[in-house]
């Protein structure tokens, strides 16, 4: 009797383990692994066994928690003292998550509903790593001798930002390089931001690029393109400040530096926010809003340091003024 009291509030219950295959995916890759139930030291009986995938966000001072989806195991059952049982885990990881970083974790959240009893919980975190384009463009830009900031990979209500500094090569020209990444299937579609030092004054320049998965695959090519399109973003300082046309050698295909193109695409409406395969898509249509909220919450006094998608005086990606901005909605003229 004196065991099943205690039993009830939770001393001796049965205990639950999730015991997963791995702890580092990519988005979309498929999730293994198995729920283990530990009998305690009286007989109970389980109702459900519930498996959320959760994800957390950090974004001004406070934790942002919320379910991405769950994995429910609706049969009941009664297990023995000391009994152990497991149970087969499978799921499927969305194709367009966010990546693990300072300020972005997941976990699944297990929870054991015994009848009459505590409910028992297990905690098990894991990392979304990069998907290999994103992450042979990062490998690209460490080459140069770029290092994320802490501050990368922060989600801003639409899309993941990734924040870059120079430690080699072009540690006195450049303040930083910032970027929003989309993956299609036939390369990658950046919206990029390039910070640099003039002639004693600082200046952005903000463009879309497309990278091709030739490029994309090629890491000496990857390398060679990214040096010279930031050196070509410091020498053609009147694409920055708002305006987001793309330099005549990414128009219609060309390139300098061969392998195909980068630049615009021909697909006109091709806006990377709402994109399939935008990193952080996902968690726009999950929590966007309320993120969103509290990142502009109290924001009256807007700077040039917003990011990508600031609405400062140089506009920001949002911008819905004259040149429509990558996710305005200006005429298609603007558009080559």
């Amino acid at each position: 009797m004196f065991k099943d009291f205690m039993a009830r509030l939770g001393h001796g219950a049965a205990k639950v383990d999730l015991i997963l295959e791995q702890n580092r995916f990519a988005p979309g890759d498929p999730v293994a692994g198995k729920v283990l139930i530990k009998g305690g030291s009286v007989e109970q009986r389980i109702n459900k066994i519930d498996v959320r995938f959760m994800l957390s966000i950090y974004a001004k001072g406070h934790v942002h928690t919320h379910p991405v989806a769950s994995v429910p195991f609706y049969q009941s059952f009664v297990i023995r003292p000391g009994e152990q049982k497991e149970l087969p885990f499978h799921f499927q990881l969305p194709g367009n998550l966010l990546v693990t970083g300072q300020s972005v974790s997941y976990y699944f959240d297990t929870q054991l509903d015994l009848a009459g009893a505590v409910d028992q919980s297990d905690r098990d975190y894991i990392e979304i790593v990069p998907p290999v384009p994103l992450s042979n463009i990062l490998a690209a830009l460490s080459r140069l001798g770029f290092r994320e900031t802490h501050h990368s990979r922060k989600f801003n209500g639409y899309v993941q930002e990734f924040e870059l500094v120079p430690t080699e090569l072009f540690r006195e020209q450049v303040k930083e390089v910032e970027f929003a990444a989309a993956i299609e299937p036939n390369g990658v579609r950046l919206l990029l931001e390039v910070e640099y030092y003039s002639f004693g004054h600082h200046h952005e320049v903000k463009r879309e690029v497309f990278i091709p998965q030739d490029q994309i695959s090629d890491p000496d090519a990857l390398m060679m393109l990214w040096q010279n399109l930031i050196t070509e973003s410091m020498s053609t300082p009147h694409y920055g400040h708002g305006h987001y046309h793309i330099p005549h050698s990414y128009h219609h295909g060309q390139s300098h530096y061969g392998h195909g193109h980068y630049g615009h695409s021909h697909h006109h409406h091709s806006h990377l926010s709402g994109m399939t395969g935008a990193i952080g898509g996902f968690a726009a249509g999950l929590i966007g809003g309320v993120l969103l909220d509290e990142l502009l919450d109290g924001d009256d006094n807007q700077n040039h340091d917003a990011g990508l998608f600031g609405n400062n005086d140089n506009g920001g990606f949002f911008d819905d003024g004259d040149d429509g901005g990558f996710f305005g909605g200006g005429d298609d003229d603007n558009w080559v």
